[in-house]
């Protein structure tokens, strides 16, 4: 008996991640560090998950360690259902959570792998992007790649080291940036 109970929770447990994922898409973007992207995006109706890593780049299976991401940026899949929030409302929310004026990276974070960039699956999706950047954008948008997650330990990690994240957004001015941008395209 115990075993029949144990097989119909697994059952249920498949049947709902099936539900859940069986509908969803992927979005890729880079925008700075990706502790700072998983926040942004997981607070939003629609999204399902958030996974913090690495693309964008050519060197193989980039790790985060010093020096090991090669050419990389920082990134943030984002796995959402097109039915509760769509391609267009990411790409404006992207442009809302970065400072799109700085190609050279974003905040305190300073390089290529930090900069920001939005990827594309197909030429309807770059036409949007680009139709919605704001004039002054210096976002850069790429055709999607392969996308590397980091170690678990960096997933969630605003929620697992919440204080250590605090200091670290607030310290690297992030939301003063943020309200500046706001305030000149309002």
């Amino acid at each position: 008996m115990k075993n029949i109970l144990h097989f119909f929770i697994k059952v249920k447990i498949i049947f709902f991640l099936f539900l859940t994922y069986a509908n969803s898409e992927t979005f890729y973007y880079s925008g700075g560090c990706f502790w700072c992207t998983e926040q942004d995006f997981e607070e939003l109706k629609g999204v399902k998950e958030v996974i913090s890593g690495f693309t964008g780049g050519t060197s193989p299976n980039p790790k985060y360690y010093p020096n090991q991401w090669g050419d990389h940026r920082e990134a943030a899949e984002v796995i959402y259902n097109p039915k509760l929030v769509t391609f267009s409302e990411l790409v404006k929310h992207v442009f809302k959570t970065v400072d799109y004026e700085d190609s050279e990276g974003q905040f305190c974070d300073r390089g290529h792998s930090y900069s920001p960039a939005i990827y594309y699956k197909n030429e309807v999706q770059k036409k949007i992007i680009n139709s919605m950047a704001p004039k002054t954008s210096k976002v850069a948008v790429e055709k999607e790649s392969k996308f590397y997650p980091v170690r678990e330990e960096h997933q969630d990690y605003y929620k697992k080291n919440s204080l250590k994240y605090y200091l670290y957004k607030t310290a690297c001015g992030r939301e003063r940036r943020l309200k500046q941008l706001k305030n000149v395209n309002n």
